[in-house]
């Protein structure tokens, strides 16, 4: 009944003489007269709603409900991240772990600390490698490969390429034990996640908490993958800072990521915080030298206002969204969509957004409407907020840029994500004559 209804007020869209329309109305007006309905509904009174779709090709403004006005975007803060992360590193971009020691090698024994570099890798984890351990492994067989059995001294982290807190600002408390809240740091391994064990109705079972020392994570994974391989470290993990001398020794070797084209897809399908935090540190360690949040954050701002954002149309605090400090409006957001159009790596992140009734946070939205398999776009979710941008083309062929933000509503999550829906299926049966 509920598809029938989308189906029904898309087809009001197209045909301006049903449910009450004038057939003296334009398209644009009947589309802006059925999204009007729609948000009048009573169940959105005392919520804050902010509506902005556009066609560049025409340059049109075809709906617009306080655009201008700041809304707290969950993770459609995504959307300036990996936008920004595209034009400012570029598709091709990886990091880079480099393991090296002030010892010498003698016969099968590195007669020193094995230091790990990290710059903050995000795909050590079991959803870009399959099994995080595999990355590990593969680790030891480097080591193993240059005849390495033995290891006189520790496993230790080299530099600090961010500096930073290993949460975001304004992160709430009760999510730093889950998934979502998990931590970052320049080494991390299965994006912050740990396995516990713990006793459930009488039984030891492996849960998977957030760690809350993520280097010491990762650098224990590779001493269990060093055992595994039969190389021996004779002091263990370190939880000090190796101090890098200048020049620095030549390093044993490095390994780099996947590009960024294919990290963006880890990024935006699922929506993935960590992966988020990451990239907005990198921006502000390779554009300033600092990687911080706050570096990553002028760097973001830097770019927006080159874009065409009004200075007062954001305030970036995080990369995630998960911070309830994070501001923007969908002024804002749309400019990011349609300034990365112009961008020759825009397919890189078109194809990374989720797509409506397929895959991703929207694979099970939009089913059975004519946005399913059309709209490229992302969510987001925190409590009280909801929002979802991207782009859906219509039936012209034309491909239209959206943001709806919706802040405090009290009203269920669905009903949100309904008028969002409805407001999709409408889009993608806009035919402008």
């Amino acid at each position: 009944m509920r598809r029938f209804a989308v189906l029904l007020l898309a087809f009001a869209a197209c045909t301006p003489h049903t449910q009450g329309i004038s057939p003296k109305l334009s398209a644009r007006e009947a589309l802006r007269h059925s999204i009007d309905s729609l948000a009048s509904n009573p169940i959105f009174r005392n919520s804050n709603m902010g509506i902005l779709i556009v066609n560049p090709r025409t340059g049109d403004t075809l709906y617009s409900l306080n655009a201008g006005r700041l809304f707290m975007p969950a993770s459609n803060e995504k959307i300036l991240t990996g936008t920004v992360a595209l034009a400012q590193l570029g598709p091709d971009y990886r990091f880079t772990t480099t393991f090296a020691s002030l010892g010498a090698k003698r016969d099968t024994v590195l007669d020193g600390d094995l230091i790990v570099i990290g710059r903050g890798d995000p795909t050590v984890s079991d959803h870009a490698q399959g099994k995080a351990m595999d990355w590990m492994a593969r680790i030891a067989d480097s080591l193993s490969a240059r005849g390495i059995k033995r290891i006189e001294g520790s496993l230790i982290r080299g530099g600090n390429a961010f500096p930073d807190t290993i949460y975001g600002y304004g992160w709430e408390y009760d999510d730093l034990l889950t998934e979502s809240g998990a931590p970052i740091d320049e080494l991390l391994y299965d994006e912050g996640m740990t396995k516990m064990r713990t006793q459930i109705a009488g039984r030891d079972t492996i849960i998977d908490i957030a760690t809350r020392t993520p280097y010491r994570t990762y650098l224990e994974a590779l001493d269990s993958a060093l055992v595994a391989k039969g190389i021996r470290v004779a002091r263990g993990v370190s939880d000090n800072i190796a101090t890098i001398p200048n020049p620095a020794p030549a390093p044993l070797f490095s390994v780099t990521s996947p590009p960024l084209r294919d990290i963006l897809k880890l990024l935006e399908k699922p929506s993935q915080n960590q992966i988020a935090e990451i990239l907005l540190r990198t921006m502000g360690l390779e554009k300033t030298g600092i990687g911080t949040a706050d570096s990553g954050a002028a760097v973001v701002t830097r770019q927006l206002l080159a874009w065409g954002a009004e200075r007062d149309g954001f305030r970036v605090y995080d990369g995630s969204g998960m911070s309830r400090h994070d501001l923007v409006s969908p002024e804002t957001i749309v400019r990011a969509l349609t300034a990365i159009q112009k961008d020759t790596a825009f397919h890189v992140f078109y194809d990374a957004l989720p797509i409506a009734g397929v895959d991703g946070t929207l694979r099970t939205r939009m089913v059975g409407t004519r946005a399913a398999g059309n709209m490229r776009a992302k969510t987001g979710t925190l409590q009280f907020v909801r929002s979802l941008s991207g782009y859906i083309t219509d039936i012209d062929g034309d491909q239209l840029v959206f943001s709806l933000l919706h802040n405090h509503f009290i009203t269920s999550v669905n009903n949100v994500s309904e008028f969002q829906n409805q407001v999709g299926a409408l889009l993608a049966n806009y035919r402008t004559h």
